[in-house]
C-alpha cells in the first residue's frame, strides 16, 4: 500500500506519493548557512488578556491562554494580529424591558443577590 504525504506544489497543498514526492525544503528556499532557522521570544514584555500578566515567554503565553492556567477556567483562542469582522449588537427592547421588570419584582419581593468576593 502506497504511502501519501502533503506538499505544497504550483501554491496548493496536494497529496502526492511519497516515493514521488518533491523534498520538504529545496535548496533554493533556505540559508547556505549552517544554523538551525530560530523563533525567538518577545523583546519586550506581552500582556496575556487571559489573565493580565505580562509574559515574555511565547510559551508561557499560550499557557496562560488554557483553562487549566487562567482565572476563568475556560480555553481562549489566540488571534494574533487577525482583524475581526465588526457586528454591531442589536439588543432585543421587549426581553430586555421583561428582564428589568422581573429584576425589580425579585428586589420588591425581598430577594437580594450573594455577594461573591474575587481572590487575586
Amino acid at each position: 500500500m502506497a504511502a501519501f504525504v502533503l506538499r505544497r506544489m504550483d501554491g496548493e497543498l496536494r497529496l502526492v506519493r511519497k516515493d514521488q514526492a518533491p523534498p520538504m525544503h529545496p535548496r533554493g528556499e533556505r540559508s547556505d548557512l549552517p544554523m538551525p532557522m530560530l523563533v525567538r521570544d518577545f523583546d519586550e514584555p506581552v500582556q496575556s488578556m487571559a489573565d493580565g500578566k505580562w509574559y515574555t515567554s511565547k510559551r508561557a503565553l499560550a499557557r496562560s491562554a488554557r483553562a487549566a492556567h487562567n482565572p476563568y477556567g475556560q480555553d481562549f483562542i489566540e488571534l494574533g494580529t487577525d482583524e475581526m469582522p465588526w457586528v454591531e449588537h442589536k439588543s432585543d427592547e421587549k426581553k430586555l424591558r421583561d428582564d428589568i421588570r422581573e429584576a425589580k419584582a425579585d428586589l420588591d419581593a425581598g430577594w437580594r443577590p450573594e455577594v461573591v468576593a474575587l481572590d487575586d
